[in-house]
């Protein structure tokens, strides 16, 4: 049976479903939303019996990906998933923020560089957040420069840096080597 013929194509807030997906798993809940055009079903579960956890498991399925549905009791009508107000200027810092995370994540890493290079900068990224990839080149705090092979000789300050940030990267760069050499 298609979903149009199990539901007419709506399927609303309340109703329990069983669904089994294409990859053979079972969900079971009640239809907490359902949106036909984004082919979008969220189905919250209630906790498994004995279990402390008190919410709700709500799982976002994609209806193109179900294998079943099967309608085992219609809603009763009662508001049982009321629509709450949220606040979108909330939400979309937070996907700002995510973005921004994400960014930073993907420029963390080298392209090209050894795995050793890429060992010193995650080194230091654990110290010190302004930090970043100009090639080949470390880049630290806009002042210090780290060149191949990366050693504490290979630290270059920029003209008008502040040396207190190539002291401060050189004893970063020195403890990882050092580390490096630990059994």
């Amino acid at each position: 049976m298609t979903l149009m013929e199990a539901t007419g194509g709506v399927l609303d807030p309340g109703t329990s479903v069983r669904c089994i997906t294409c990859f053979g798993t079972e969900i079971s809940g009640k239809v907490a939303a359902f949106d036909l055009v984004r082919k979008a079903l969220v189905v919250a579960c209630p906790p498994a019996p004995g279990s402390k956890d008190v919410n709700n498991t709500y799982h976002v399925i994609n209806i193109s990906n179900l294998k079943a549905l099967e309608v085992t009791a219609k809603s009763t009508g009662e508001d049982e998933f009321p629509v709450v107000s949220l606040d979108n200027s909330k939400i979309m810092k937070r996907v700002r923020d995510k973005i921004e995370e994400k960014k930073r994540k993907v420029a963390s890493i080298g392209v090209g560089v050894s795995e050793e290079a890429q060992g010193l900068f995650n080194a230091i990224k654990k110290t010190i957040d302004d930090l970043y990839w100009d090639g080949k080149k470390i880049i630290a705090m806009g002042d210090v420069t780290i060149v191949e092979p990366y050693s504490v000789n290979d630290l270059q300050l920029k003209v008008g840096g502040n040396p207190n940030t190539l002291d401060h990267i050189s004893k970063i760069v020195r403890k990882h080597y050092e580390d490096k050499k630990k059994p």
